[in-house]
């Protein structure tokens, strides 16, 4: 059995590596997310100059009604609401590509 061999356009990668770059997903996720294997996608971000941060932006012993909690929790919900905006966008595009490579 011949192993097939994904090829993924420049784009592609480009939005996948937004996801944590600017965005700040979780690698391991969002590869898994798009079906991309592990170790590509983490050869793609270290390629890119990426290194990985081990640092929580999330305050937790303040009080939830605290500003800067609120503050934090907004800021974190709009990068989640534009993370899956862009993987609705992603995720448009392969369905385009891949409708127009089965015809």
């Amino acid at each position: 059995m011949k192993r097939q061999i994904r090829v993924y356009d420049r784009a592609f990668q480009e939005q996948a590596i937004k996801l944590v770059t600017e965005q700040k997903q979780d690698p391991t996720s969002t590869a898994r997310d798009l079906s991309i294997p592990t170790s590509t996608f983490f050869k793609w971000l270290y390629e890119r100059g990426w290194k990985k941060s081990f640092t929580n932006q999330s305050p937790t012993s303040a009080p939830p009604d605290d500003p800067v909690v609120l503050k934090a929790r907004i800021a974190e919900l709009e990068r989640q609401v534009q993370s899956l905006q862009t993987d609705r966008d992603i995720l448009k595009k392969a369905t385009a590509f891949f409708a127009n490579q089965s015809k």
